[in-house]
């Protein structure tokens, strides 16, 4: 027989449309099958409700929802009592400090210390409670989610159903549905990957795409990669180089979004400018670095991955998420002076958000200064993050230094990266077997040796020492110093020869063909060489993914960096690279006759002066009647004499 139906006491059951409630003969196993509705047409009420009237809900729903209602309202009584419990706890301990404080009996402070002691006893028997009625809580959500998707109802949370029932509730959704639903993340993300398919990366901070260049042009792995970056121009230049982007903050984005339900790996690049050693170095303060430290320290118990021991009950595992969104945890970076030293954290908060979610994730890779590594005040960040991983059961965390110039650039890049990784330690190394050969300056500009680079720029004046504002020179026949965003004014010594965006970005490893994009008014000269320093270095990058996945990527990267050097830019012709020869060679030849006619008017003035002071100084010894000892200085003060001025006329 068919189940009673609901009491008052249950409330009014949802309604829906009778197609739909017919159309759930086949997915109610448990109940006995219903009749023939032609011989059997049912109650006059059933019978007044065909068409496009309403009946009440198939018996399965009704059940399953007033089980979640059940279920909600014991996990609310236990955490209740439990936080309850903990706050008794606390006052019992406030009470002995203040026996204390009041030099009360001493039998007063033995016994809030007794009381407490019991309490604490208890307290995880209260909490166990709390927790079950957790994971109760939970399951009745899935046994929702799952009668309803299988009425053809609209479920709110897809990611409660298993990978088969998900793909068929997803292939039932409109076109514009689907796009609501996965927006802005791409539709295909929706549904399962098919075996083989390339794995899915998600890849914050962005930049241009020093990350997706090294792992498609340098190491060749076939990956299924999005971007999220909040620069127009570095995500235009992404999208040019053919990678794709999502121009948004990373933290407008949600890391529990039903279209990331098959991320396997998170890649971030936190922007580094107010630790870098070319910045103010505001999150190095004490201050600020405690705030980052706090909103790390608590990502893993926001997630849910505090251990439990299991004292006879039966919990072990985890506790709970706390139920705070991720921007309830990220509340308290509000209070720092550079809002983007906050987002190290993003570095924790997005894998432990994903594993709570949807537990795919297996690895994470960040770049980030190296001051992260260098200075003391940052250490204390480093553990929280390792903590942090740590506590919610990854088996590898590594920090380390890099030198992209140990990769072979033509320009040196200084770098922290961390790899975390879930369930198993890497076992090809991220550091060359042998040394890369080097790239000096010069070799990847196409200069002769001998030659200077003068990285003054286009600075400001000090006007203390009326010159320029930093800057300096290094040796082209050398790696170059770090590419800043004022190396567009960075220029040969010798004739002023003047940097192009290919060749910087040559430089720094990128192919010279990269499309290098400025949104905005004006050429965007600076902005373009910002883009170029901001980005990761895609042979560095190509190994340390190379190092994750299990790679060979040395071969791969030393083959790119040959191919890299040795070639000239695209569309450089050898007519060009002569015209080019010419033009540097007229430039040397103008700027040495100038330096000859400059020395040579030297010369002549001088000469003019000495004959002049000469001419003075004998008038004057004649009028006098002393005999002239030489030329003298013209005393400060006197006019000049009619000699004198016509020596400067000339």
């Amino acid at each position: 027989m068919l189940p009673p139906a609901p009491t008052q006491a249950d409330g009014p059951a949802p309604a829906v449309p009778v197609a739909a409630a017919h159309a759930t003969t086949a997915h109610r196993p448990f109940c006995e099958p219903p009749s023939d509705a032609i011989s059997d047409p049912g109650s006059a009420a059933v019978m007044d409700s065909e068409g496009p009237g309403l009946v009440p809900a198939p018996r399965p729903l009704a059940e399953a929802e007033h089980s979640l209602e059940r279920a909600c309202a014991r996990r609310a009584a236990a955490l209740t009592a439990a936080e309850a419990h903990s706050g008794e706890i606390r006052d019992t301990y406030e009470a002995i400090v203040q026996a204390r404080r009041w030099r009360l009996p001493r039998s007063v402070a033995d016994e809030g210390w007794d009381r407490q002691q019991v309490l604490e006893d208890a307290s995880h028997p209260v909490w166990a409670r709390a927790h079950r009625a957790y994971w109760d809580r939970e399951q009745a959500r899935v046994t929702v989610a799952r009668v309803r998707a299988a009425l053809g109802l609209s479920v709110a949370d897809i990611d409660l159903l298993d990978d088969a029932q998900r793909d068929a509730y997803i292939a039932s959704l409109s076109d514009e549905e689907r796009a609501q639903l996965a927006g802005p993340w791409p539709v295909e993300w929706l549904y399962s990957p098919r075996p083989g398919a390339p794995i899915r990366i998600v890849n914050l901070f962005a930049g241009s795409g020093g990350w997706c260049e090294g792992i498609e042009h340098v190491l060749g792995e076939p990956v299924d990669m999005v971007g999220v970056d909040n620069s127009p121009a570095a995500c235009a230049t992404a999208q040019a180089a053919g990678f794709r982007r999502i121009c948004a903050s990373v933290t407008d984005l949600s890391p529990e979004h039903p279209a990331l339900r098959y991320v396997v790996a998170v890649i971030l690049s936190p922007p580094c400018q107010t630790l870098s050693p070319g910045g103010k170095l505001a999150g190095l303060a004490q201050d600020a670095l405690r705030i980052v430290e706090d909103v790390i320290s608590y990502a893993a118990t926001a997630a849910g991955f505090i251990t439990v021991d299991d004292a006879g009950d039966g919990m072990e595992g985890y506790a709970p998420p706390t139920g705070e969104s991720w921007d309830e945890v990220r509340a308290p970076l509000a209070a720092l002076k550079d809002r983007r030293t906050g987002l190290m954290a993003e570095a924790v908060i997005w894998p432990l958000a994903l594993q709570a979610k949807h537990g795919r994730i297996r690895w994470v890779a960040m770049e980030q200064s190296s001051n992260l590594l260098k200075a003391p005040a940052a250490q204390y960040v480093v553990e929280a993050i390792q903590t942090e991983f740590h506590a919610a059961g990854w088996e590898y965390t590594r920090f380390s230094l890099v030198e992209a110039a140990d990769y072979g650039t033509a320009s040196k890049k200084n770098r922290a990266f961390m790899v975390a990784m879930r369930y198993s330690r890497p076992f090809i190394s991220p550091a060359p077997g042998k040394p890369f050969p080097v790239t000096t300056w010069a070799a990847c500009m196409g200069w002769d040796k001998g030659h200077k680079v003068v990285t003054r720029g286009v600075r400001g004046i000090n006007p203390l020492t009326g010159r320029p504002k930093g800057g300096g020179t290094f040796k082209a026949d050398e790696p170059g110093t770090t590419v800043t965003g004022t190396a567009y004014g960075w220029a040969r010594e010798a004739d002023g020869l003047k940097l192009s965006h290919s060749d910087l970005g040559r430089a720094v490893g990128f192919r010279p063909d990269f499309p290098w994009k400025h949104v905005g008014r004006g050429e965007g000269i600076r902005n373009k060489t910002q883009l170029i320093a901001d980005t990761v270095s895609p042979v560095v990058a190509a190994a340390w993914i190379g190092h994750i996945l299990g790679r060979l990527w040395e071969p791969r990267a030393r083959a790119y960096i040959r191919h890299l050097y040795r070639q000239r830019p695209e569309g450089h012709s050898a007519v060009q690279a002569g015209r080019e020869r010419s033009a540097a060679l007229n430039a040397r030849s103008r700027h040495a006759l100038s330096l000859q006619r400059h020395q040579a008017l030297a010369r002549e003035g001088q000469a003019l002066t000495l004959a002049a002071h000469t001419a003075l100084a004998t008038g004057t010894a004649a009028a006098s009647g002393k005999p002239s000892s030489g030329p003298r200085r013209r005393p400060r003060g006197r006019t000049r004499s009619a000699a004198a001025s016509q020596i400067s006329d000339t």
